[in-house]
């Protein structure tokens, strides 16, 4: 069974929490949302979201796939995060997979692991994006790197973890209760 940890901070963007986290649960996996910040957490449109835990009450090496949902304040409080920080850094190094949409690749950028990588991101963050090569299309997939541009795209980037985590099956028995085009 996958296991996904998905941090949420204030300001997370929220169709890209929620989006990721029904999607990939609907594939059977186990999704666990750890709360950065005091909970519960309004994201980024006033939604109030409830994590399923805190992040301190977590063992991030247990987990398989770490995904980051974007928004501007919680991409600025994982950045902050040294706890974030080094789970970037182990997961990275353990070539477990790791996912970022919209302004969330930055955190990776913080953490120091997209030398050499190409990824996309929300164009309005952009120019902030240094680290790296940026591509223009909706999601990149690069090793074990899968980054997405923003809640337009969630879907697909929820699906791109999925097809190549679990493979493309997984991704054929979510699909049609989506009804995605």
């Amino acid at each position: 069974m996958i296991k996904a940890l998905v941090p949420l901070a204030e300001g997370v963007e929220e169709m890209e929490a929620v989006i990721v986290v029904d999607t990939l649960r609907r594939a059977g996996w186990i999704v666990t949302t750890a709360a950065i910040t005091p909970q519960p957490i309004t994201a980024s449109r006033g939604v109030r979201l409830l994590a399923d835990t805190d992040w301190a009450a977590i063992t991030p090496a247990d987990y398989d796939v770490l995904v980051l949902p974007g928004g501007a304040g919680g991409t600025r409080h994982m950045i902050q995060s040294p706890a974030v920080q080094t789970a970037i850094r182990d997961f990275h190094a353990q070539a477990k997979f790791i996912a970022a949409i919209c302004a969330a690749p930055l955190v990776l950028q913080a953490a120091g692991i997209l030398a050499g990588k190409q990824v996309t991101c929300h164009p309005g963050v952009a120019g902030d994006l240094t680290a790296t090569a940026r591509s223009p299309n909706r999601v990149v997939v690069d090793g074990n790197l899968i980054t997405s541009q923003g809640p337009g795209t969630a879907f697909e980037f929820a699906l791109a973890i999925l097809r190549h985590v679990s493979g493309p099956a997984a991704v054929e028995t979510v699909t049609p209760g989506l009804i995605l085009p």
